[in-house]
């Protein structure tokens, strides 16, 4: 299981995702995923809790972005299970 996310806007350098599981949390929750690991090439991550999307910079050489988001979204979705005991998506 991992968390639901797509992908809005995609440019080398850039992307910005929409991840419904965020929307309406507060800083408080969001301050729990705190732990997640930023590996190097990720430059700056940009959550908004209004509108449900993450912008990320990165380094287009240094990482796979996609392959990040993937990784990131099961830790998420392991770590919100943990947090509230929710199974379901």
């Amino acid at each position: 299981m991992a968390i639901t996310y797509r992908i809005k806007h995609h440019v080398p350098g850039r992307i910005k995702i929409t991840v419904p599981f965020i929307k309406g949390l507060s800083v408080e929750t969001l301050r729990q995923f705190a732990h997640i690991t930023i590996p190097e090439g990720i430059d700056n991550i940009r959550p908004n809790p209004i509108t449900g999307s993450v912008v990320i910079t990165y380094d287009p050489e240094s990482i796979d972005i996609i392959k990040y988001i993937e990784e990131i979204a099961f830790a998420m979705a392991t770590q919100k299970i943990i947090l509230t005991g929710d199974k379901a998506k």
